[in-house]
């Protein structure tokens, strides 16, 4: 037990040595404290949907905690959108919307959605161009495997290594385009 207590007396004076913690570092606590709470808001967002939960969830927080709350729930806002999620993809730029209102986060959005648009279309247009020339490789794969007849019944095209190859060119394309968006939200984010 004296051990504990000289360990605990030694913390103490040091702490009194150490006296009040500068502006510099005040401000880390606190980001290291709230960040992590802002991000795990976002989170919960991202499940349910509810623009309303997420809006009054940062709200409860002082100005200078409220600032890092909703700087952490954006930029996960900003990292959720993606090409292979459009649902998380929609909560995330309602998200967006719902904390910092339209302006020019609004037409950034408006050009992510076009994006996500263009990308559906010219993914189904590749699907429909390659299917059949995939549908055949993958027909004469299974012969050359010996299995034919009832034993092979709808192949599941996208789920071919051509069909992933082409997917993946696609993202890849598309990715660049997004990336980049993403950079001028988080650009625009950051100034406001």
């Amino acid at each position: 037990m004296g051990e504990m207590k000289s360990a605990f007396e030694k913390a103490l004076e040091k702490a009194e040595r150490l006296g009040k913690l500068s502006p510099t570092e005040m401000r880390e606590r606190n980001e290291a404290e709230y960040a992590p709470i802002g991000r795990a808001l976002a989170e919960r967002y991202l499940g349910h949907g509810d623009k309303r939960i997420l809006k009054e969830e940062v709200r409860r927080y002082g100005i200078d905690e409220q600032a890092i709350v909703m700087g952490a729930a954006l930029s996960r806002l900003v990292a959720a959108i993606d090409l292979a999620s459009y649902e998380i993809t929609g909560k995330a730029l309602n998200g967006l919307l719902t904390l910092k209102g339209k302006g020019r986060i609004g037409e950034i959005n408006e050009r992510i959605k076009s994006l996500l648009g263009e990308f559906q279309d010219v993914q189904q247009k590749e699907y429909e161009g390659e299917k059949e020339r995939i549908e055949k490789g993958e027909r004469e794969l299974l012969h050359q495997l010996r299995i034919s007849g009832s034993a092979v019944g709808a192949i599941n095209l996208k789920a071919s290594e051509t069909w992933e190859t082409i997917s993946q060119e696609l993202y890849s394309q598309f990715n660049e385009r997004l990336g980049a968006l993403k950079r001028e939200l988080l650009s625009l984010l950051e100034e406001s």
